[in-house]
């Protein structure tokens, strides 16, 4: 006998699978449908896995330590000198993950503009670690297979990997600006 407590369970978890479908973009077909679906939803976020692995990284990155030197400006710098250093951090320090920094940087007319590109593929050519393809719509997009073998558009990787390097650099500045200032309340006391 079915206990009527899994029973409500079974009956909607179908239903809301339905919505729920996940593309295998281990193949360059299944990535462009994922991408696809993405961007005919209209949602970054969504979007997010299908991009580049780099850019992925790299934005993971550059929001790790954009969070990690807004905590110290917060925690450490003088009243007066914290809002311009907030400031400087950019739009990378009032996120929390990568995929919500994507969705700022890849707003509508990004969307729009990817959503021209994305398409079936129709050809595969390999051009050094991408691979280029061109779509059903007779555009091409470049395309990477990342060390877990899953595709994704390549998406402004080289600015998104220079950020990532500008944002290691700061966080270290500012953590050397930090223990300028505690020596200085140091001497003070």
């Amino acid at each position: 006998m079915f206990s009527t407590k899994y029973s409500g369970f079974f009956a909607v978890c179908p239903l809301l699978m339905l919505g729920c479908r996940t593309y295998d973009a281990t193949e360059v077909r299944g990535a462009l449908a994922g991408a696809a679906a993405a961007l005919e939803a209209g949602d970054a976020l969504e979007l997010f896995p299908y991009i580049d692995e780099r850019a992925r990284f790299a934005l993971a990155s550059t929001v790790k330590s954009r969070l990690a030197a807004r905590q110290l400006i917060e925690a450490e710098y003088p009243a007066p000198e914290r809002a311009a250093a907030l400031a400087a951090l950019g739009d990378a320090a009032s996120v929390q993950t990568p995929a919500e920094l994507f969705s700022r940087r890849c707003a509508q007319a990004c969307m729009r503009t990817l959503a021209g590109q994305v398409g079936a593929p129709v050809t595969q050519s390999p051009v050094g670690d991408e691979l280029l393809v061109t779509t059903s719509r007779g555009t091409t997009l470049h395309m990477f297979a990342g060390h877990d073998r899953r595709y994704g558009i390549v998406w402004d990787t080289p600015q998104c990997m220079a950020e990532r390097a500008q944002a290691a650099h700061d966080v270290q500045q500012i953590r050397d600006n930090v223990e300028v200032y505690r020596k200085r309340r140091a001497l003070r006391e």
